[in-house]
């Protein structure tokens, strides 16, 4: 997919104000301000990520973003102070004193899996389930072609090792975005 890094990034900007202005027409408040704290996480990894290609950032950002999606969908009263603890201690370890991208995308796969297993099992009404649940689908499915990206880079293997993974990232990505940004609307 031949887009700028500017133009990908103002797309998931934009998600995040679709996603702001859905809060008029939201089912459920809670539901909404989760939903925003994934998206602010999500454009801020994607500034590491995107605009300033710092990997080790960008990833320890993201999984802050399945954790607001995780909250999102479970009683968050009962889980909070547990589960942010334990993820703090987790992430500072990672990032802070190993600097290993490869323990911290273990994290996130961690954490991504959570999410999904979690809102599988969520009660929200029907459509609302669906574009929660497809946006996920399509996000896995973009890590997964930012895994065959960059595994050959730790397996020294050829360059060229799944060539349409590139762009296959933001065919999955961008249209995950938009499914999540909406996914909050009464409807």
């Amino acid at each position: 997919m031949i887009l700028s890094p500017d133009i990908k990034f103002a797309f998931v900007g934009g998600c995040l104000v679709v996603a702001l202005l859905s809060g008029f027409w939201c089912r459920d408040r809670k539901d909404w301000l989760f939903l925003i704290g994934g998206l602010v996480f999500t454009v801020l990894s994607d500034s590491y990520l995107i605009v300033e290609q710092k990997h080790l950032s960008g990833v320890a950002v993201f999984c802050f973003v399945h954790v607001f999606y995780i909250f999102r969908a479970i009683d968050y009263k009962k889980w909070m102070l547990a589960a942010f603890s334990g993820f703090a201690v987790l992430w500072c370890v990672a990032v802070l004193v190993l600097q290993s991208v490869i323990i911290l995308a273990g994290i996130y796969a961690f954490l991504f899996a959570l999410n999904i297993i979690v809102n599988y099992k969520a009660c929200r009404p029907k459509l609302n389930y669906y574009l929660v649940m497809a946006g996920l689908i399509l996000f896995a499915l973009c890590d997964v072609n930012v895994m065959l990206y960059n595994l050959p880079q730790y397996l020294g293997v050829s360059e060229n090792f799944f060539p349409a993974a590139l762009t296959l990232i933001w065919v999955f990505y961008l249209p995950s975005q938009v499914l999540l940004a909406v996914s909050a609307v009464r409807l």
